[in-house]
């Protein structure tokens, strides 16, 4: 065998021994399940001021700014502490929270919360326990917001004179409480729910195309990085060789 193919085999050998050791690990992983729930936002202003009118309109901002901001809302900690207390049999809040990841969708007004588990049910229930824990804090929001606006509004309408009651202002705010009284019966509806979590069969990790990719990969370079030190190691050899009869000639030369 040439000094070139027996350097070919050599290589080739640590590939295949790289990229079946990746296998064998990346099967011996735990599998996890992914299973997601699709969020849609609507409107940024709340809805309790929306419902004021005049100067109380959507402010100008770039959306992919506007739903990453939404995105750390969902994302918040105090949703998987509510998941875990509606939902004990799913572990605790620290155990659900690293469970889930929020993430918004570039160009949209959409957030998706994805939650892996070990079975695709569990992933499922995961996703949807958070979810939903989330859209009942938000709408606890709404509805806190639109009760104190609310409020306001009966205070500066027991402040009207009978005249202002009777004619416009008085109909303008009467007409903005009875909105505010529905939204916080009711909530908003936003956001809504484009897509619920569902049990599937596709595992999220471990990802094994990517594990063995990684092996042979790292088995090629270790391969050629091997082959050019055995081909440097007789160059060096040889000069080494080379300057010990250069220094004894040298030496012989001086003894005469």
């Amino acid at each position: 065998m040439t000094s070139l193919a027996a350097r070919a085999l050599l290589v080739l050998i640590l590939t295949i021994f790289a990229g079946a050791a990746a296998l064998a690990y990346s099967n011996s992983q735990p599998k996890k399940y992914s299973a997601d729930m699709r969020l849609e936002f609507g409107r940024l202003v709340t809805p309790d001021i929306q419902l004021l009118g005049g100067g109380f309109s959507e402010p100008q901002m770039d959306e992919n700014i506007r739903i990453q901001t939404e995105a750390q809302e969902v994302r918040s900690f105090d949703v998987a502490e509510a998941a875990a207390k509606a939902h004990p049999d799913l572990g605790s809040a620290n155990a659900i929270a690293g469970a889930i990841n929020v993430a918004a969708i570039r160009d949209t007004l959409t957030v998706i919360i994805s939650a892996q588990a070990s079975s695709p049910h569990r992933a499922a229930r995961v996703a949807s326990a958070y979810g939903d824990a989330y859209l009942a804090l938000h709408q606890a929001l709404v509805r806190k917001r639109a009760a104190a606006t609310e409020r306001a509004l009966q205070i500066r309408y027991n402040e009207m004179t009978q005249g202002d009651k009777a004619n416009v202002p008085g109909a303008n705010i009467r007409f903005q409480m009875n909105t505010l009284d529905v939204l916080r019966r009711l909530g908003s509806g936003q956001p809504q729910t484009i897509e619920r979590a569902r049990a599937t069969n596709i595992t999220s990790s471990p990802n094994t195309a990517r594990d063995v990719g990684f092996g042979i990969l790292f088995g090629l370079v270790v391969g050629i990085g091997l082959v050019a030190l055995r081909s440097e190691s007789p160059a060096r050899a040889a000069a080494a060789a080379a300057r010990r009869a250069a220094e004894r000639a040298r030496q012989t030369t001086r003894s005469r």
